[in-house]
């Protein structure tokens, strides 16, 4: 059955079915939500010829099985390692298909009314189609954030000449019936989650930034774009949005002289960086975060350094240190602290010879940069799937034995078969060792755990001192170590967290005093020793 077959021949909304049009919503293949989208992609753009009454009845009947379709994909993308597989591939492209489409829909509706005299009876629907334009366009930003792709450049221009239409249609700030927010409140998140940077969050960052906003953009506002002064302290925090570019804006302590056009508008997010700044303070505090307008998970500490994070990227984004060296030599990546651990361990110390196969599961990568801080890399083979924004990597270069020991800071999907990685150099090259940790059970048993560690004997970040690798949540601070050393023993503490990351913690490790390290209560401390030696 066709969707046309719900409207009469004479085109009456009025004669529309919906009881019928919700059973054939009903009947589509859940399970297959990328087949889905495309069949009710094509039924959709069979209503261009209807009058916009019609189109936004049918339109609006179809929004929860578009939103169950969507979040069903989403679930799939966070379930399928980088590549995406060419099944997850077209279901991915499908999607965003749809939800143009309905972008597409929603905006010729508004650009028809738009163009004649608005009268009692048009201003509703205007309001309604211009909301939904700019939501399916968010929505379609926010699908590609979900796999490391960039933000699609007709999306945003789209966002920003439909949020134009509001503001001088005097409505951006008004929610229609039945919407979540008004044309102003989808903008400002969509902006603000550009703005945070989506490809260098860690798995599980994105919905917890997409939380933060929905609840706190409110205290970002946007304005018309007065001529910028050089120096004007008033730029600090503050993002300039081409109304004709396509991209979300810049940020105008980078901006420099670009020119200001009319239309242009200006984010300003100092009351927003307040806001951080006092939820920040009350969450070190021991204020619950309920009372602060944040979830339960505010009390983590990876949390508190998301929040930092976002006060960095909304206040004065970070420019690069380095110039980028270009060239691409081969590479071999190891992904992942216990795969990076029992590489070091062995393989790392052979050449990549056919005589001698390396066994651990790698891949093979092309360096596109490389600065003293870090690398690009490209993919080109082997096994990729463990690659995620917070993993541990093992980088080592063709025919050599060094092994740098990265962090990934950021992961991009060009064409969704492309991968890149932006990977921080920690160390050139790490020693893997374990660690036997003593603690007291709660009927005072002692009980000893053993657990791999990698050390870093200079690490920048902790002030160019030793450092220790560790799984995730598998050694706390105050912990103290032995390093076996030829000239015997050096004992040390581990003391707090340089890196928190989801995989593994990155602990700065400071000399020994029987009194303890400062920062550690005496409860928390036990004793553990590296049984390997210190390189």
């Amino acid at each position: 059955m066709k969707l046309n077959d719900f409207l009469p021949s004479g085109d009456s909304a009025g004669a529309f079915d919906p009881e019928r049009f919700q059973n054939w919503l009903a009947s589509l293949p859940f399970e297959r939500p990328g087949v889905a989208a495309q069949a009710l992609m094509n039924e959709i753009r069979r209503f261009r010829a209807t009058n916009s009454r019609t189109r936004i009845k049918l339109f609006e009947t179809s929004l929860d099985t578009v939103h169950k379709l969507v979040r069903e994909v989403e679930k799939r993308l966070a379930e399928s390692p980088l590549p995406l597989e060419q099944e997850v591939q077209l279901t991915f492209i499908a999607t965003n298909a749809l939800l143009k489409t309905l972008a597409a829909c929603y905006a010729e509706i508004a650009d028809e009314i738009n163009g004649k005299w608005i009268g009692i009876g048009f201003a509703k629907p205007l309001r309604l189609a211009v909301v939904r334009a700019i939501q399916f366009q968010a929505q379609r930003l926010d699908l590609a954030y979900r796999v490391y792709a960039r933000g699609s450049k007709s999306a945003w221009s789209e966002m920003h000449r439909l949020y134009r239409i509001a503001r001088n249609g005097g409505f951006a700030t008004q929610k229609p019936p039945g919407t979540l927010a008004s044309a102003e409140q989808f903008y400002v998140n969509a902006l603000l989650l550009d703005f945070a940077e989506p490809t260098k969050l860690a798995p599980g960052e994105l919905d917890r930034v997409r939380f933060y906003v929905e609840r706190h953009a409110k205290f970002a506002q946007l304005e018309e774009a007065p001529s910028m002064k050089k120096g004007d302290a008033s730029l600090d925090a503050c993002f300039l949005i081409k109304t004709k570019d396509s991209r979300a804006g810049r940020s105008l302590v980078r901006a420099g002289k670009a020119a200001v056009n009319p239309g242009d508008l200006v984010l300003r997010c100092n009351r927003l960086l307040a806001k951080l700044q006092g939820q920040i303070g009350g969450v070190e505090r021991g204020i619950e975060p309920a009372k602060l307008g944040l979830p339960l998970a505010a009390r983590q500490s990876n949390y508190v350094a998301l929040m930092r994070n976002l006060h960095r990227l909304w206040s004065a984004p970070p420019m690069r240190r380095f110039s980028r060296q270009k060239f691409k030599p081969r590479v071999d990546l190891v992904v992942g602290f216990d795969l990076l651990w029992t590489y070091l361990a062995g393989p790392a110390n052979r050449r990549r010879t056919d005589a001698l196969p390396v066994k651990i599961d790698t891949s093979e990568w092309a360096i596109g940069n490389e600065s003293p801080g870090g690398f690009s890399l490209q993919y080109i083979a082997g096994n990729a799937a463990p690659v995620r924004v917070g993993e541990v990597v093992g980088l080592r270069p063709r025919d050599q034995s060094i092994v740098h020991i990265c962090l990934t800071r950021r992961v991009v999907t060009g064409d969704l078969q492309s991968l890149e990685l932006g990977l921080q150099n920690l160390a050139p090259s790490g020693m893997p060792t374990m660690v036997s940790i003593e603690s007291t059970d709660k009927q005072g048993r002692k009980q000893i755990k053993a657990v791999r560690v990698i050390i870093l004997s200079k690490l920048p970040s902790a002030g160019d001192g030793p450092a220790l690798i560790a799984p995730a949540q598998a050694i706390q601070p105050g912990v103290s170590v032995y390093l076996q050393q030829k000239q015997g023993p050096l004992r040390l503490w581990v003391s707090k967290p340089v890196e928190q990351c989801p995989g593994c913690e990155v602990f700065a490790l400071i000399p020994y005093t029987p009194a303890g390290p400062a920062h550690a209560p005496p409860e928390t401390m036990a004793g553990a020793r590296i049984t390997a030696l210190a390189q």
